[in-house]
């Protein structure tokens, strides 16, 4: 069906055809692409606010959840500054066959993070969750940086049950500072 406009035929098709003199950067190398991620970030070479242990981590963790507090949970993760100076540079997504640009790599994790931290919030989140203890099956070493993975935490709720699961992604850990690089856990 064709529309009319006062009885003119409707305009014509309008030719998508690159204009002389504008670039679109739809691949750039990693190295630019990291500086333009980091280029509104002010410089980090720590964790800030890590913890000092995995058990302080956890404790804290825990804290976050039973208070229900959003905030204080988010403030255990890996920010986007520590992303981008401390774990991007030696992170497989950095380099072939998994390269991925810093500002997509880091728009997917926030966003599992985001989806992870909802789920803990909403069906752990305002009840007394009691930690038992926590093992973790997998460490490895990126550049300055040492990773913990496959975690599975023991709590008791409560309602008295003791259950296991998998709440929490990878730990990072450099120069002694604790954080959580993902809540991607098994809720």
């Amino acid at each position: 069906m064709v529309a009319c406009r006062d009885g003119q035929p409707p305009n014509p098709p309008v030719a998508l055809t690159p204009q002389p003199g504008i670039k679109v950067d739809s691949i750039l190398p990693t190295e630019i692409a990291l500086e333009r991620f980091l280029s509104s970030e002010t410089r980090v070479d720590s964790l800030t606010h890590g913890a000092r242990s995995r058990d302080d981590l956890i404790a804290r963790f825990f804290d976050a959840i039973s208070s229900r507090d959003s905030s204080a949970l988010g403030a255990l993760l890996v920010t986007r500054a520590e992303y981008g100076f401390l774990y991007y540079p030696t992170s497989i997504y950095s380099r072939k066959p998994y390269e991925l640009a810093p500002d997509v790599a880091w728009m997917l994790n926030s966003g599992n993070n985001a989806k992870g931290a909802g789920r803990l919030l909403a069906r752990l989140g305002g009840k007394r969750a009691v930690h038992i203890g926590t093992t973790c099956g997998k460490e490895s070493d990126e550049g300055s940086n040492r990773f913990v993975t496959d975690c599975i935490t023991r709590y008791r709720t409560e309602a008295g049950r003791e259950e296991s699961r998998q709440l929490f992604g990878a730990i990072m850990e450099r120069s002694g500072r604790l954080k959580f690089l993902s809540f991607a856990g098994d809720f």
